[in-house]
């Protein structure tokens, strides 16, 4: 009832009245995993029609918490990487509830619920995890559709596309998810098709001019380019981008310039010496208030404050966040929660997630994403397929795709095994080293 009411009070009665269809509807789904992808679906719908963000926290919330009742009640084991959730999730609130520093300006309340009900959402792929396949099918069709609907509706900011409510930078965080998922699917799982749905998610990113984003699906390509190659051609792979930068100078100069579109170098330094700034102002606060963190939220203010640089900016970098704000210990569980989920073998079906978390982990180096959930949601939902699927026991792993052909390579029976009628796959299973 107290939640009730304070979301009627700050959301509106429509808001409510729709969270609460979309709960009954999702009780109506027989089983929670197909709860949780219809929720990935909802979301990037929920924001176009609402670009202004006040619905989608009630709609994931509400989803989220009947997934969570869904599955208490039918009962789960206790693992690891949910007691590591449940920390993070009790440092955070400390931080934020109690914080260390007290500032006269006020502190910025959405990403710390939006951050709680991410978390939520981790928590519930985690014990009802949907199939990695389909969750890599919402996330690439819907990014694509939402570059499309982006692209012709021609939404710019200084000459850089946006919309949804995202500044360039996160909606190119989130676009470069689903052209991840979408290649992946493409290239892991010989479904050629996903590669219009990458190119037009390839189009918005260019459109975007994010350094960030472009970096993003650098990392998240080179981990589906690289998966299942053996080492010697990855090291060729690598071997040739790098000749191929270095005898096409003027190439990277025109990439340049068509990701930073109308912003001047002048403008460029300036911006990367700030971030600098920025950033050595959060190690050194990490480095004072290892423990506890100044408190979530009271970064910015206290950037702006004498003890700063004397501006309101945040780190643009959440990990140098958690540590500053929620303490070295929080940074370090989020930390193993990634590598739990992402420093796993895994087959092609969740190889294609895993470039997807890598392709993200990245992206928090150069932005402060996690409180959004529009950005986060497709990365949560995938790390809990991951954590989940990696404290099940593992086939043992055979032989990786082949990289000349692109399918499975099946080891030859031996005379021994054809004449003990033993299936020459018997016991295997194709997996993907990452």
């Amino acid at each position: 009832m107290p939640a009730a009411t304070y979301m009627l009070l700050y959301y509106g009665t429509a808001t409510v009245a729709a969270g609460v269809v979309v709960c009954l509807a999702l009780l109506a789904v027989p089983r929670p995993d197909l709860a949780l992808l219809i929720l990935l679906g909802i979301v990037p719908a929920v924001a176009v029609g609402d670009s202004s963000g006040v619905a989608l926290p009630v709609f994931v919330a509400a989803g989220v918490g009947f997934v969570l009742f869904r599955v208490v009640l039918s009962g789960f084991q206790l693992r690891v990487h949910l007691a590591l959730i449940v920390l993070i999730a009790f440092a955070l609130t400390s931080s934020y509830l109690l914080p260390r520093m007290t500032l006269l300006m006020d502190r910025s309340w959405s990403a710390f619920p939006s951050l709680l009900m991410g978390l939520g959402l981790l928590m519930a792929s985690a014990v009802a995890p949907p199939g990695p396949r389909s969750v890599a099918h919402i996330v690439a069709g819907s990014g694509a559709g939402v570059a499309g609907y982006l692209l012709v509706r021609g939404e710019h900011v200084d000459d850089r596309l946006a919309g949804l409510g995202l500044n360039p930078n996160y909606l190119g965080a989130m676009l470069a998810l689903a052209l991840v998922a979408a290649v992946g699917l493409a290239r892991l799982n010989h479904s050629w098709v996903w590669l219009l749905p990458a190119l037009v998610c390839a189009a918005a990113i260019l459109e975007t001019r994010s350094r960030g984003a472009f970096l993003m699906v650098a990392a998240g390509l080179a981990c589906v380019l690289f998966i299942g190659r053996p080492l010697r051609h990855k090291a060729v792979i690598a071997l040739a981008i790098l000749a191929v930068a270095m005898a096409l100078p003027g190439t990277l100069d025109a990439v340049e310039s068509n990701l930073t579109g109308n912003r001047t170098s002048t403008e460029l330094t300036t911006n990367t010496e700030v971030r600098k700034q920025v950033a050595l102002l959060a190690v050194r606060v990490a480095l004072d208030h290892p423990l506890r963190g100044i408190g979530y939220g009271v970064f910015p203010g206290y950037a702006q404050s004498p003890s700063g640089i004397g501006i309101y900016m945040n780190t643009h970098n959440d990990y140098l966040r958690l540590a500053a704000e929620a303490g070295v210990g929080t940074l370090a569980l989020f930390v193993a929660l990634l590598w739990l989920g992402l420093g796993r073998r895994c087959t092609a079906d969740q190889a294609v997630l895993q470039s997807l978390g890598v392709a993200y982990s990245v992206g928090l180096l150069f932005a402060n994403t996690l409180g959004n959930l529009l950005v986060t949601a497709p990365f949560w939902v995938s790390l809990g397929c991951l954590l989940a699927h990696s404290t099940r026991r593992q086939p043992k792993p055979s032989l990786l795709t082949s990289p000349a052909w692109g399918k499975a390579e099946i080891p030859t029976a031996s005379p021994r095994s054809v004449k003990a009628g033993v299936s020459p796959t018997a016991g295997t299973g194709i997996s993907v080293d990452s």
